[in-house]
């Protein structure tokens, strides 16, 4: 059983243990209740009758009004079912009612004792009805002692007051009594708490063995079949699949067996679906199942998990390579085309293998490390077997790290965020500088920046992410202020993806004006996918604009791009991907490329920044191409902030001498 699950049951026997508490206290309450009364009556006539105040049946009657309002307030919430519901609240209000009944008591060593007439018999009363409090509160101390402790501590206030010796000894042996009685009441609860315990997992025990032979004996119930089935398919479900594969971790005890999960997507179903229908593609799912069945053995468990995605479970001898062989040939069997309407539809199927021990000791391990598995074989080229391996484990266990401390880094400025300088190629004049976030992990080291933002887009950190490096970014302005560049602008990444999950024009308008900025001094990249579906980006480019930033678009010219679509969006600044510059100077056809794009631009009046501008060739032959803004290696690399300052510096030392 994982961690979660021995916590949820952990919790479940301590709410059964807080409710059988419940209910042993308010099964004895209407006794208890009865004999305060009682003691309390004879009390105040004793006291009466040794020519003490009449005034003590003031008292009694306060004493007769509060037990008979605490029993009608407990039979109320014991009818409504509050004792079961909400145990540890009815603890908690049984625990106060004692406590107001102990209050109630104290006036009578404190008031009505007569010291030598009857204050031993006092003495005798306090210690009885705690005593009895405590005898009927056995299962729960803090009720007993929330009645007693009132009692006792005025008894003693009593007996400390007559002022003789012997009255001091009386009162520590009174005392001695006191404490053993309240450590009686906490062991005696402890021990309630064990036998509950012992019953309830015996319960639970008779409960799952009960459960287990219910379910072996509906094995041929329809009701069962239908449960466990999926219906498009007639494979077995993602139930059965949980089931199952935590069965088989389980039953191996200590020594886990051979389990093999195969992890199978249909290469490119949506398409399917998307051109031919829902019926061609359930047409495909039924083959796909059909093919996957008739291909496994007596053992093994084919299943759909849901969509396009199915698994094999494997166990005993030789799963690994038994595995791998109905893996490869089940890739063959699903490159066959599908008949459907007088059509032939290609499929193809992509498949992740994990096997235990050797990549997983749990069923949560091995299920990632096939589906990593499933994921390298999709990106490999699809049509693909991938067998997890160690170097597979890495990337896991980096993922894994990423996941789990990037929230962390954000919380507590774990991120880094450094400035690429973007130069004016021909006069050398620093016009600006992107922003680039810089993750340095203390167990996996260095994190690429699209591995942050994939996993802040999956963590539903973006805007956190986006804030982060936006409010360094401000606040770098303000340092290029002080350092008399007030003309420089900073550029930050975004993906369209996140505009439907906040708004960027409230986040950085926010952020320009407490750090008192222009909004023309930042500079939103959009990656050029954004460019492909303009009415999606539209309301969020249009606010951006509206509040005074400035737009670009990062990577133009490496997807597929449209002229009419940037005219639309109104960009000020293309900037031209690395891979139509880096060694350009030796490139006619990237030469003829960039000097198209030169062209556009100009029409377009859009400025143009050539990223992976890295040797002076380059430069050159970029400067000859009318191009003005460039952004590598040969000008500066991603810096700290502090590291700017000195970069900054030097160029403007270095600018001076060729002057």
């Amino acid at each position: 059983m994982d961690a979660q699950g021995a916590g949820s049951e952990d919790h479940d026997h301590y709410r059964r243990l807080r409710v059988a508490q419940a209910e042993s206290v308010l099964g004895n309450i209407a006794l208890t209740l009865i004999s305060n009364i009682f003691v309390a009556a004879t009390t105040a006539f004793v006291i009466w009758d040794a020519g003490g105040s009449a005034s003590v049946f003031y008292w009694l009657g306060f004493v007769v009004f509060l037990n008979m309002a605490r029993y009608s307030t407990f039979k109320m919430l014991t009818i409504t079912g509050r004792h079961r519901s909400r145990p540890e609240e009815m603890l908690r209000f049984l625990t106060v009612g004692a406590l107001v009944s102990g209050l109630a008591w104290t006036p009578v060593p404190l008031l009505f004792a007569q010291h030598g007439q009857i204050s031993g018999y006092i003495v005798f009363v306090m210690a009885g009805v705690t005593t009895g409090a405590i005898i009927q509160s056995l299962c729960y101390w803090r009720s007993a002692i929330a009645f007693g402790a009132p009692l006792m501590s005025a008894t003693l206030m009593m007996m400390l007051d007559g002022g003789s010796g012997r009255d001091y000894l009386f009162a520590s042996n009174v005392a001695l009594l006191t404490v053993m009685l309240f450590r009686a009441s906490v062991f005696s609860e402890r021990a309630f708490a064990r036998s509950q315990n012992v019953a309830m997992r015996t319960t639970q025990l008779a409960q799952s063995l009960a459960v287990a032979n219910t379910e072996i004996n509906k094995s041929s119930h329809r009701l069962e079949h239908l449960a466990n089935t999926d219906a498009l398919t007639g494979l077995a479900n993602r139930a059965v699949f949980n089931r199952r594969l935590e069965a088989l971790f389980y039953d191996g005890g200590r020594d886990v067996r051979a389990i093999a999960l195969l992890l199978i997507d249909l290469d490119k179903f949506k398409t399917i679906n998307d051109t031919r229908g829902h019926h061609a593609g359930d047409a495909v799912l039924r083959a796909a199942a059909t093919r996957l069945l008739s291909l496994c053995t007596p053992g093994d468990v084919p299943i759909r998990l849901g969509g396009d995605e199915f698994a094999v479970i494997m166990s005993g001898r030789d799963a690994a390579s038994r595995a791998s062989d109905l893996a490869r040939r089940f890739i063959d069997a699903a490159a066959e085309p599908v008949s459907f309407g007088g059509i032939e539809i290609p499929i193809g199927a992509s498949i992740g293998i994990a096997c235990t021990p050797e990549h997983a000791t749990d069923a949560d391990d091995l299920y990632a490390c096939a589906d990593l598995a499933l994921y390298c074989a999709k990106v490999e080229g699809r049509r693909r077997l991938k067998l997890f391996d160690c170097g597979l484990k890495g990337k896991l266990d980096y993922q894994r790290a990423i996941d789990r401390d990037l929230c962390v880094a954000l919380e507590n400025g774990g991120l880094d965020v450094h400035f690429q300088p973007q130069v004016d190629m021909t006069s050398g004049r620093v016009t600006g500088f992107e922003a680039l976030v810089r993750w340095w992990h203390p167990d996996i080291g260095a994190v690429s920046p699209p591995d942050i933002v994939s996993a802040a887009t999956k963590l539903l950190l973006s805007e956190r992410l986006t804030t982060y490096v936006a409010e360094r970014a401000c606040g770098f302005v303000r340092a290029l202020d002080r350092a008399g560049y007030a003309d420089a602008v900073v550029s930050i990444n975004m993906s369209p993806r996140e505009f439907d999950l906040y708004s960027p024009a409230l986040i950085l308008g926010e952020l320009a004006r407490r750090h008192a900025i222009n909004p023309s001094r930042i500079e939103v990249e959009i990656t050029e996918e954004a460019i492909l579906d303009p009415h999606k980006v539209e309301t969020a480019f249009s606010a951006l604009r509206r509040a005074g930033f400035r737009l670009a678009v990062d990577d133009f010219g490496m997807g597929h791009s449209s002229l009419a679509h940037l005219i639309s969006l109104k960009i000020d600044r293309l900037k031209i991907d690395r891979h139509f510059v880096t060694n350009i100077s030796g490139s006619a056809h990237n030469q003829a490329l960039v000097a198209a794009l030169v062209s556009v631009g100009r029409s377009l009046d859009m400025e143009l920044v050539l990223e992976g501008v890295e040797t002076a060739a380059d430069a050159e032959t970029l400067r000859m191409l009318g191009c003005r803004i460039g952004q590598g290696w040969l000008y500066g690399k991603a810096m700290a902030e502090a590291d700017v300052m000195t970069w900054l510096n030097r160029h403007r030392a270095r600018a001076k001498a060729v002057a």
